[in-house]
């Protein structure tokens, strides 16, 4: 089944099922709610494992009852068309869709979730009567030039910490389950800055291999993974992590992707403004 297939799926159902009962609750409503589908689907990543996750957003002030019945539409039951789940959020304030909408961008960006920021950005349309989601992309494309610093600084915090220095210091101790800890923490900041220095937002953990197959530059963590899949030696994966890592290195430095100090020794970035977050 392709990502056409699952949009189909996914659009049908709504059209199908939810649509009819939400205007037979409320026209005000029909009229001011956006649909979407995020998730794989919207990423392109899906398979045959693969839901079609959709979510909701109401543009106009109702009654907590009316809300709730609404919401209900959406989640009181579990959902099938073709044998494929199709899953509706809960349309909650996760989103930060609402700051969106009234241009409070400084507002939104401190309340930001990376993974919503994200399935925003790549979001697909099935409802839009007020054409909303344009205006939500286009406010939300990237990552605004301070919070991407802020952003990368956290994540090359994580790289150094946990992987240049705690992953080889576990090794020096012979202990192979705390380095095995420190090594998966690297990595997955090291994949998420690989996307944010090819100026995406990155996916989803369960996504981070998949889509590096379709960035210009993977600074050759390809054939990092490739290694820890194959091969159970932890010096050689080190110094393997170590060549992506000096690969990224030389190439912020170069792109002056952040401060030259705070690339070349990274407890400087403490006495500057960093983001860390684990979420997904």
């Amino acid at each position: 089944m392709t990502q056409a297939d699952y949009i189909r799926i996914g659009k049908e159902h709504f059209i199908e099922v939810i649509l009819p009962r939400i205007k037979a609750i409320s026209s005000q409503v029909t009229d001011n709610i956006l649909v979407f589908i995020e998730g794989s689907v919207a990423y392109g990543y899906c398979d045959q494992n693969s839901d079609v996750d959709m979510d909701f957003f109401i543009d106009t002030d109702t009654s907590d009852e009316l809300r709730s019945q609404i919401t209900d539409i959406f989640s009181g039951e579990t959902y099938w068309k073709e044998s494929v789940r199709v899953s509706y959020g809960f349309g909650g304030d996760y989103w930060k869709i609402k700051h969106i909408i009234n241009n409070d961008m400084n507002r939104f960006w401190k309340e930001f979730n990376p993974y919503a920021v994200n399935n925003l950005a790549q979001a697909i349309s099935v409802w839009d009567p007020k054409n909303l989601l344009p205006k939500i992309q286009e406010r939300v494309g990237f990552y605004p030039e301070d919070m991407k610093k802020r952003v990368i600084r956290g994540l090359w915090v994580t790289i150094n910490d946990s992987g240049v220095y705690n992953f080889k210091e576990a090794l020096n101790r012979n202990k192979k389950s705390e380095g095995r800890i420190y090594l998966y923490r690297a990595v997955e900041a090291m994949l998420r800055l690989i996307y944010i220095l090819n100026n995406l937002y990155y996916p989803p953990t369960k996504w981070l291999s998949k889509g590096l197959q379709q960035l210009d530059n993977d600074f050759g963590a390809l054939k990092m993974l490739e290694e820890i899949e194959e091969n159970n030696n932890l010096i050689d994966i080190y110094d393997l992590f170590m060549e992506v890592y000096r690969n990224m290195q030389q190439y912020m430095s170069d792109k002056n992707t952040i401060e030259k100090e705070s690339v070349e020794n990274y407890p400087c970035i403490f006495g500057k403004p960093f983001f860390i977050f684990n979420a997904f």
